[in-house]
C-alpha cells in the first residue's frame, strides 16, 4: 500500500503523488493513492472529483457514480450549483446509462427553478432507456418532464410512442389531448400517429381534416 503508517499521511504529497501517477499512466496506482486520501478523510471531496472518472474508465462505475455523487453534493452544500452540474455531466460521459445521474441533474435544475433545463435533462436522458428491458426507466422519465411541461410536443408524443407497446389506451388518450394542443405540421403528425395506432374511418377523418 502507499501509506504503512497512517501517521505518514500527508495530503498535499499524497495529491501530488497521485496526479504525477496519473500523467504517467499508471492509474491504478492513482487510484489507489486517491482511496488512501479518502481513507484518511472521506469528505475531501476534491479527492472524489479527480478519482471518480479514473474508477469509471477502469468500469468501476459503481465506485465512480459514490464519488461523483459526492462531490456534486459537496458542490451544492456550498452553493456551486453550476459547478455539481458539471460533475454530473461529466458523469454522463462514463455512464449515460445509469438512470441516477441523469435524475439527480433534473432534480437539481428543478431545486434552482430552472424547469426548461429540467425537462431537456429527462427528455435527452430517456432515449438510453426506450428499448426493453429499460423501457420503464424511459417512461418513468418521459412521465416526469410531462409533469414539468404538460403538452410539451416532442415529450407528449414520445411517451405516447413508448406506450403504446404496453398501454394502448393511454397512449392514445395522450395522443388526442396532444392533438387539441397543436396545430399544422405537428397536428397532422399526431393525427397519422392516431390513425396507426386504431385504423378507422373516424381516425381517418380527422387525419383528413388536419392535411
Amino acid at each position: 500500500m502507499f501509506f504503512r503508517h497512517r501517521n505518514s499521511y500527508n495530503r498535499e504529497e499524497s495529491l501530488e503523488a497521485a496526479r504525477k501517477a496519473q500523467a504517467r499512466g499508471r492509474i491504478k496506482k492513482a487510484i489507489a493513492i486517491y482511496m488512501e486520501i479518502l481513507k484518511a478523510e472521506p469528505e475531501y471531496h476534491p479527492a472524489h472529483e479527480k478519482v471518480a472518472p479514473l474508477l469509471a474508465r477502469k468500469k468501476r462505475f459503481e465506485e465512480a457514480w459514490a464519488s461523483f455523487k459526492a462531490a456534486a453534493a459537496a458542490y451544492l452544500s456550498a452553493g456551486f450549483t453550476q459547478k455539481a452540474i458539471g460533475i454530473y455531466a461529466h458523469a454522463l460521459n462514463f455512464m449515460p446509462r445509469n438512470p441516477q445521474v441523469w435524475e439527480a441533474m433534473a432534480d437539481v435544475y428543478l431545486e434552482k427553478g430552472k424547469k426548461a433545463d429540467a425537462l431537456q435533462t429527462l427528455y435527452k436522458g430517456h432515449r438510453y432507456f426506450r428499448r426493453k428491458p429499460y423501457m420503464d426507466l424511459g417512461i418513468r422519465f418521459l412521465r416526469k418532464a410531462f409533469a414539468i411541461e404538460p403538452w410539451n410536443f416532442d415529450v407528449t408524443f414520445d411517451l405516447a410512442g413508448l406506450l403504446r407497446k404496453i398501454d394502448r389506451v393511454e397512449a392514445f388518450g395522450l395522443l388526442e389531448g396532444l392533438a387539441d394542443h397543436v396545430m399544422g405540421k405537428k397536428r397532422r403528425k399526431v393525427r397519422f400517429a392516431m390513425f396507426f395506432m386504431h385504423p378507422g374511418l373516424s381516425i381517418a377523418w380527422k387525419w383528413l381534416r388536419a392535411v
